[in-house]
């Protein structure tokens, strides 16, 4: 009698078919050397997790820059529960920034992270749905083993990594 084996590797690839089918790009980022920058994700750092270029086009890339930096502030000092709420009604609320336009005068925004109105099942959804394969991250661990990991799959919502899969 054969038995049936199935690999991690079916299990993902099944897993992105779905994926597909519910309205989600797919891209396999692998790079046999986990050093490589060009995997296909366009970021310009292996540390980076946003993809930056998908967030907002619409948003000046300064503004941009100054979400990320908001949504990336890493909230040591306050418990975590309060830093997870905090992030959460980010993504819900938006980013408050301020930018000038051509004529310099200042507009207080909210960048929308996420567009809940128009969702992916909408003729006019706005979302970008991503699922990313094997895309190399590096950390800021100081240990050897802990340089890089490779996350199976990482659900992207215009550009903002929110489930990550390791099987």
């Amino acid at each position: 009698m054969t038995k049936n084996i199935i690999s991690e590797n079916d299990i993902e690839q099944e897993t992105l078919k779905k994926l597909q089918q519910h309205c989600f790009q797919r891209l396999n980022c692998y790079t046999p050397k986990q050093e490589n920058i060009n995997d296909r994700s366009n970021r310009q750092d292996k540390r980076d997790v946003i993809l930056s270029e998908r967030l907002n086009p619409s948003i000046p890339e300064p503004t941009i820059d100054n979400v990320i930096e908001t949504i990336m502030d890493r909230r040591t000092a306050m418990p975590p529960l309060a830093a997870n709420m905090q992030l959460y009604s980010l993504i819900r609320d938006g980013v408050p920034v301020e930018f000038e336009d051509a004529q310099g005068i200042k507009h207080p925004e909210r960048v929308q992270l996420i567009d809940f109105e128009n969702h992916y099942s909408d003729a006019n959804a706005s979302n970008d749905y991503l699922a990313v394969s094997q895309l190399w991250i590096k950390t800021t661990a100081q240990t050897p083993k802990a340089a890089y990991r490779r996350p199976d799959i990482i659900l992207y919502i215009n550009g903002l990594p929110l489930v990550i899969s390791f099987y």
